[in-house]
């Protein structure tokens, strides 16, 4: 069997060549899609069909047709999760005690707030120089990241000014991300 086989491939080779033996095969899943959509088509309509029978049972049943929800709502919903820019203060203040316990000392930062208009969020970013151990810097960050959810770090650029310590100097940039006021 596997001889015939043999013999018929390679005379289709030779008869068609390797584009034309190419271009059957590509040809017969497209062949075999082509027969199997009208089936789809109709199975299709067969669930459509039952889905407005439920709908319309339901109506008599005086229970409401499930509304449509508009691209909007999903986002309003999502924003709702965030905790409202008023939290920030309070946010800060729990950085700053995270710092300590983990010993960095946060002389200095830059603080911005971007706000587009209409958004449903807003970002506000903070960004700190530390000075100490990997292990501490990274302390820190895990600990900042576990106690506030809506905190993204966005950038941990670290340096080693001397190669004979093990402290490195770091900048560490967070975003606290909160509900639109």
């Amino acid at each position: 069997m596997s001889r015939r086989l043999g013999r018929l491939w390679w005379r289709a080779l030779r008869t068609l060549g390797l584009p034309g033996l190419l271009g059957v095969l590509l040809l017969l899943p497209a062949l075999g899609l082509g027969l199997w959509m009208p089936l789809l088509n109709r199975q299709a309509d067969d669930l459509r069909g039952e889905l407005a029978a439920q709908v319309a049972a339901g109506a008599r049943q005086g229970q409401a047709a499930p509304r449509a929800r508009s691209g909007r709502e999903p986002a309003v919903e999502f924003a709702a999760t965030f905790p409202a820019l008023s939290q920030s203060a309070s946010d800060l203040g729990e950085v700053f005690a995270i710092a300590q316990r983990r010993g960095l000392a946060l002389p200095k930062g830059d603080y911005l707030l971007k706000a587009e208009p209409n958004a449903p969020l807003v970002a506000y970013t903070l960004s700190v120089p530390v000075s100490k151990d990997y292990a501490a810097i990274k302390g820190f960050v895990a600990d900042v990241l576990e106690a506030l959810p809506h905190v993204a770090l966005d950038e941990l650029r670290l340096s080693r000014p001397n190669a004979g310590t093990a402290e490195l100097e770091a900048l560490v940039r967070l975003t606290f991300v909160y509900r639109s006021p």
